[in-house]
């Protein structure tokens, strides 16, 4: 029968001791060593991608793993600083080329640095302001202003109101939240308070003179508040129409002249709360009231205004003399002008940057690939010779 075959057989197999030189088994031995060391080995490599991946993960951010938020940093909030921290890359963008302007660029919600680096500026909307301030910018829009510093990351300053102004050398902010003004040092870290006062409602600061703030006071013309003063209460002369900063011991400002209908150039005296024209001239300059940036160069000599399709280059001095001090700049864009040094403003004319000197002489450098129609120059706000 097969079963007792099979039977013997299997007896047979067991009662007989195993062959010495078995050429089979040897065979069957190294096939299992093989595959168990390429198990091994399929495990290793998969250990070793599984750490690439998360450390390219981790090194792309938020942004690379499906299913997250692209645009969104992680965000704290510093507890000295009283203010909103976002934490951005770890290292700093790569510099660029330069591009010969002399001065930062905005280009929709991108600052296009002078070396050629480009940084966002998020968490504001529309970006309606920037400056370039010691240690990184200052920008904002509608409601929210921030610091940008060169790594990319920033930290929120003020987040309740578009009512703002930097000091000349972008070390000091004046904000207002509602009725009260505060003043504050600002840098990389955020804000330190120094200062706050009450002012009157539907006011808003334009500019600091020193230890003071000038304040526009809707249609009651402008104040200004002594910070070293016991008695701090603006006083608006509705006479004055605009401030364009500190010239002198005072300011220089557009005041509607005596007893006429024109706008004239004039120096203002601070005293008693109340700037009050001490000195008027350029009459028939055409400046308006509006703001058209340019303002003063940080010596205060220089007045720059654009006026249609040029940008008027004014001595503050030379036209309160009676002197025709006034150059003119050929520039038929709507960019507003900003001072490099004492003696250069830059606006736009097209696609391309016009440089002016006080010496009358004019340049043009094209634009950077790329940049939007709605481009703007930044101001710099440093008293560094480097702009830092």
């Amino acid at each position: 029968m097969l079963e007792d075959e099979l039977r013997d057989m299997f007896a047979a197999r067991v009662d007989t001791p195993p062959v010495a030189d078995d050429p089979a088994g040897r065979v069957i031995m190294r096939g299992r060593v093989t595959r168990r060391r390429r198990a091994v080995s399929s495990l290793v490599a998969v250990a070793a991608a599984l750490v690439l991946v998360t450390a390219g993960a981790a090194t792309l951010g938020a942004g690379w793993l499906p299913g997250r938020p692209s645009a969104g940093p992680a965000a704290g909030f510093d507890v000295d600083s009283l203010a909103e921290v976002t934490v951005g890359p770890a290292q700093p963008p790569t510099p660029g080329r330069d591009t010969g302007i002399g001065l930062d660029l905005r280009s929709g919600d991108q600052l296009w640095t002078s070396d050629g680096r480009r940084l966002r500026l998020d968490g504001v909307g529309e970006v309606t302001r920037i400056y370039r301030v010691p240690g990184g910018w200052v920008y904002a829009g509608a409601r929210q202003v921030r610091f940008l510093r060169p790594d990319g990351t920033t930290v929120a300053l003020s987040g309740e109101d578009d009512r703002w102004t930097l000091s000349t050398d972008g070390n000091r902010l004046a904000f207002q939240l509602d009725t009260t003004l505060y003043v504050a040092r600002v840098g990389p870290t955020g804000l330190a308070l120094t200062d706050h006062v009450e002012v009157p409602a539907g006011s808003w600061p334009v500019a600091f003179a020193g230890e003071r703030v000038v304040l526009s006071d809707s249609n009651r013309g402008y104040g200004y508040l002594d910070l070293a003063a016991p008695d701090r209460r603006p006083t608006p002369n509705p006479d004055v129409l605009a401030v364009y900063g500190t010239h002198g011991d005072g300011l220089a400002g557009l005041v509607r002249q005596e007893r006429g209908s024109r706008l004239c150039l004039a120096s203002l005296a601070t005293s008693g709360g109340k700037p009050r024209p001490v000195r008027s001239g350029g009459c028939g300059l055409g400046l308006r009231a509006e703001n058209s940036g340019g303002g003063l160069t940080p010596d205060g000599r220089w007045l720059a205004a654009r006026r249609g399709a040029e940008v008027v280059l004014v001595d503050v001095d030379g036209v309160l003399d009676g002197r025709n001090a006034v150059l003119s700049c050929p520039a038929a864009g709507a960019v507003p002008p900003v001072w490099i040094d004492d003696r250069t403003v830059a606006t736009g004319d097209g696609e391309q940057v016009v440089r002016c000197r006080t010496d009358g002489t004019r340049e043009t450098v094209p634009l950077p690939d790329g940049v939007t129609e709605d481009w703007q120059l930044v101001p710099r706000l440093t008293a560094a010779p480097d702009g830092r």
